[in-house]
Formats: C-alpha cells, structure tokens, sequence
C-alpha cells in the first residue's frame, strides 16, 4: 500500500493526534474521577459530618495527595462529552462511564469547566466545598459566578473552579465531539447503564422500569439506520466484570443490525432491541457462584441455569402494564434456548416453533456468548472462530435464512477479528462492511516487519486510484495471542 493510497484511505491518523496518557495519569483521573463521584453522591444522602461520608472524604483528599505530589498543580475538565485530566483523555468503559458521565452532568449544570487543584486538601476545606458545590442554583442566570464567589468568601483556595470549555476547531476534544463513532461508544455504555439497571432491579425484586432501556435501544436503531457501523465494533470490546450487562446489549445490538438486513420498520426493530436486552433477564435469579463456576455443573446447577428462560418471563410478566413489547419480550425470553431444531432448552411436549424475534436473538445470543471470557472456559473463542463454528458444527441449531443473513450483517471477518494483510501489515477488523462481507475496515497494528504501529483504519473497499485494484485484503484471520496484540486495547 503506497503512501498516497494509506493517506487516502485512512481514517485516525491525523497529524497532530493528542498524545496517549501515561498509565499512571490514566490510572490516577480515573480515580479522581470516581472518588469525585462517589464524595458528591454521598454527600446527597448524608450531612458531611455524618460517618457515612468519612470514607469517601478520606479516599478523596488521599487521591488529590497523591495526583498533586506526582504532578503539580492539576486540572479535571468537562469538554463536549468527554472528561480530561490536564491534556489527557479518560477513556471510557461500562465501569467508568456512570461516573464521568454523572460529573459531565453536575458540571454543566453549574456552568463548570472543571476544577483545578493547586495543592493538598484539609478535610475542612473539601467540606465546605461539597456543600457550596450541592447548594449552587442551578436555574440562577450565572450559577458559576454564585459558587465561585461563595467558595472565595469560604476561603476555598485550593479547588479553583473553571468556566465551561466550548470545544471549537483545534481544541482539545474537538475531533471526539464531531465524530459520530464517539457518538455510537456513547450510545453503547449509556445502554449498558440501563441493562444494569434492570438487571439489578429485576435481582433485587424492585419494580423494573423499561422507559431507560427504550430510550437507550432507540438511540442504537438510530445509528443502526444511520448505517453507523462503528456500533458492531463495540460488542467486540469484552469487560469480564460487566459481562451480564453487556452481553444483553450486544445481543440487542447485533440483533438490532440483523433486523434491520432483514428488512424490519423501525417500531419492530425498537421491540426486538428491547426483547434482545431482556433475553436473559432470568439469570437475575440465578446465584452468582452458579453462573460463575468455573468448573463444570452438576445436574443440580444445571437445572437451576436451564429454568432461567422461565424465570425471565415470570420478572417481564410482573412489569407493569402488559402491553405487546412486554408478551414480546416475554416470547423471546424463553424461547431463545430453545434451537431451531428444538434441541436445546426448557424441553416441553408439543413445544411451538421458535418466533422470529427468537430465532434472531438465538443466532445473536450464541456468537456473543462464544466470543465472551467465561469462568468455566480457558480461552474465549475469537469472532472468526465462533463465526466458522456456527456455520459448521453447529448450524441445525440455527434458522440458515437467519445466519446467512447474520452473516451478512457481521462479515466472514466480524468486529475484533485480527487479520493478516496481502500487504503483509496485521490489523484488526473494526467494522464490517455493509456491501462485501470479505472486505472489513481494518485497523492497522503490525507494520510489514511487525512493528507494532499507531495506524489509521484502512477500508478494504477502497481501490487503488492509478490501477484499479483494491488496496489490501485479507489473507488470513490471526489468534491475536500470538502476535501479543490485546483486543480490547487495539479497539480502543
């Protein structure tokens, strides 16, 4: 691939990109980031003199200590939609996302840039802090004004609040606002956030509210008929700690795609996402040294998993108001084990054939599940190899129109598939592509003598503009193991 071409054809490789944040400032804003968090929810709920708050006050003033020791003076800030430590980005993840994006809200609603630290904290000093902090009007015409002078007359000195930053063109954040790939990584950790929630409500036997897990199923149907593919990618991202809550939003994700290839409307498309995220809503009963055994199960634990299904449409079936989304998702919830060829799970005589919504979850359900870490598995499956399993050892399981057209949806080389290049380059598949299931758009890792390389995203679409000829394809799908190459860092 010539250098005219690579300019051409990729995406990311901006001059002037910011530079990557060191582990140890990464590690340390995000720390400040959830010790922040935490101190202002606390303080929601008990007086700052209360026991209940010395815990966080302490881990507060303790991270602040050691951010100020390492690096001086330092700032947080709020730009567009993303949290930075001095220059440095946060990277977002399903753990940390409820944390940064509860900060961006607090911020803004105060006209809050952030803050800037210029020294070591007192207990006393955080405290007035909190209060002003919880006590500033929100609806006054210059809220920042009103906290910034109550803190000066307090004697606040070393938090320094800072105005709200406006990204613009050449600042910092600005490309992340722009781009509509930070939109769809957005879409997807607000939607994990909302199987969480319903997730734990359905555990803790609370009233389950669909209103969050709608609002956040529209917004991946949105990017879905956008053509916004960059959302497939995301369920490649795997977080072992989050894994029951987001694998139902990657199941909703691809099954969302795999309607839309199926030519469903959009209101069905709504239903299915939201059935997708409550497939395995059961497994809420199902205790957590079960579904976490490393080893195998015995036939007790197996009885106790395989009447999750069950289980699942009991908890939809107390939702309030029964409605057809809510009979749907029920539909789908315990069919979606059940196989095409009825092979599979709960096992009752005369037994309907599977729905379409179940039989898109079912094909869906499996490849996310393949390619997932697992307590009882020593190695998760790679997308290609939990693809190519499907299609040839376990395909009487699944509707063939749906995994062709699942197929088509995903690529031969779905999202976090690490390939080698004609070229000779490795990279890793980011997106597939709507119009040649063998030509992915791929990041490149590995240069030709495989140097590891920051590259920009190639479109295995695009053509060379001299001869015709496309600018690489794939030779062959790699164990990433081998080539030291981390997935989830390489989609990140």
């Amino acid at each position: 691939m010539n250098d005219a071409t690579r300019a051409a054809t990729s995406v990311g490789a901006a001059k002037g990109s910011p530079s990557q944040p060191s582990a140890r400032l990464a590690i340390q804003g995000r720390n400040l980031a959830v010790r922040l968090c935490v101190l202002l929810k606390t303080a929601r709920v008990h007086d700052v003199g209360n026991a209940a708050f010395q815990g966080p006050l302490a881990g507060f003033i303790d991270t602040i200590d050691q951010m100020w020791t390492a690096e001086g003076d330092f700032k947080i800030l709020s730009v567009g939609e993303f949290l930075y430590v001095n220059q440095h980005r946060l990277k977002v993840d399903a753990s940390s996302y409820p944390s940064y994006q509860y900060l961006i809200d607090e911020f803004r609603a105060r006209g809050l840039g952030g803050f800037a630290f210029t020294g070591k904290l007192t207990p006393p000093e955080v405290k007035k802090f909190v209060r002003l902090f919880l006590d500033v009007d929100t609806k006054a015409a210059e809220p920042f004004d009103e906290f910034s002078t109550s803190l000066t007359k307090l004697s606040v000195e070393r938090i320094v609040p800072l105005r709200t930053v406006v990204p613009v063109v050449g600042q910092v954040g600005s490309e992340e606002v722009r781009d509509s790939r930070k939109v769809a990584k957005r879409t997807f950790y607000r939607a994990i956030e909302s199987a969480r929630t319903v997730m734990l409500s359905a555990r803790d036997r609370r009233p389950i509210d669909l209103r969050k897990a709608k609002r956040a199923v529209q917004g991946i149907v949105d990017l879905i008929l956008e053509e916004e593919f960059s959302v497939l990618g995301l369920t490649a991202l795997k977080n072992h700690d989050e894994y029951t809550f987001q694998h139902c939003v990657n199941v909703s994700i691809l099954a969302i795609a795999l309607g839309q290839r199926l030519g469903l409307p959009k209101r069905l498309l709504g239903d299915l996402g939201v059935a997708a995220i409550l497939h395995d809503l059961g497994k809420a009963a199902v205790p957590s040294w079960v579904l976490n055994k490393s080893g195998r199960l015995d036939t007790d634990e197996w009885n106790v998993m395989n009447d999750h299904p069950i289980q699942g449409v009991k908890m939809i079936a107390k939702m309030r108001g029964l409605n057809e989304l809510a009979l749907r998702s029920m539909i789908v919830a315990f069919q979606h084990h059940l196989n095409y060829d009825k092979s599979g799970y709960p096992r009752l005589e005369g037994c309907e054939d599977q729905c379409l919504f179940s039989r898109i979850v079912a094909v869906v359900d499996c490849f996310d599940a393949m390619t997932a870490h697992r307590a009882y598995r020593r190695h998760a499956f790679t997308p290609y190899e939990s693809l190519h399993m499907m299609i040839t050892e376990n395909v009487e399981k699944f509707d063939p129109i749906i995994l062709k057209a699942f197929i088509h949806t995903v690529g031969m080389y779905p999202a976090g598939t690490v390939v080698l290049l004609d070229t000779n380059e490795i990279g890793i598949v980011v997106e597939p592509s709507p119009h040649d299931i063998f030509r992915p758009k791929v990041k490149l890792l590995r240069d030709r003598e495989r140097r590891p390389v920051e590259g920009g995203v190639v479109d295995l679409n695009a053509r060379d503009e001299k001869n015709g000829a496309y600018v690489a394809s794939v030779v062959s799908a790699l164990n990433p193991e081998e080539y030291d190459i981390n997935v989830a860092e390489a989609l990140s």
